[in-house]
């Protein structure tokens, strides 16, 4: 029996929320990032929304991305949202996540701290998470 084959995304190496942000390091696996102008892409997918776009900067095969979190506070949605994390240069748009371990289940084992948002009337959280599927989301809700 083979091992299945895994599609070209961004793999992830580290996750480092702090000091406002949420910084993303790790390599393109399954295809030549020689391609120029690669950015980290995150789409509003609850409520469906707007797309915010930062720089990435790709050295080889290996990227480093940072996101502010004050940013991921939708104004459509300010109560609560999830943000899907891709890396895309032209046509190109891969899902970014954490495939090619042996780590099973990461929504429940890899948990990262929330940071907080100031709001007038209250926090916004905002925290980086693997989904069922293995890929990175950030999630953002308010507290009073």
């Amino acid at each position: 029996m083979g091992v299945p084959a895994v599609n070209a995304h961004a793999e992830v190496e580290e996750i480092w929320p702090e000091e406002g942000r949420v910084r993303v390091l790790g390599f393109v696996h399954g295809l030549d990032a020689a391609a120029e102008g690669w950015q980290m892409v995150l789409s509003l997918r609850e409520p469906r929304g707007p797309e915010l776009a930062y720089p990435a900067v790709l050295s080889g095969q290996a990227f480093e991305a940072t996101v502010p979190i004050a940013d991921l506070v939708a104004p459509q949605a300010p109560d609560k949202g999830v943000w899907d994390v891709h890396l895309a240069t032209g046509e190109v748009r891969l899902r970014v996540g954490r495939r090619l371990d042996d780590i099973r289940d990461k929504s429940t084992i890899m948990v990262f701290p929330a940071q907080l948002v100031p709001i007038d009337d209250g926090f916004t959280h905002v925290r980086p998470r693997y989904t069922v599927n293995e890929n990175l989301s950030i999630d953002y809700w308010h507290a009073a």
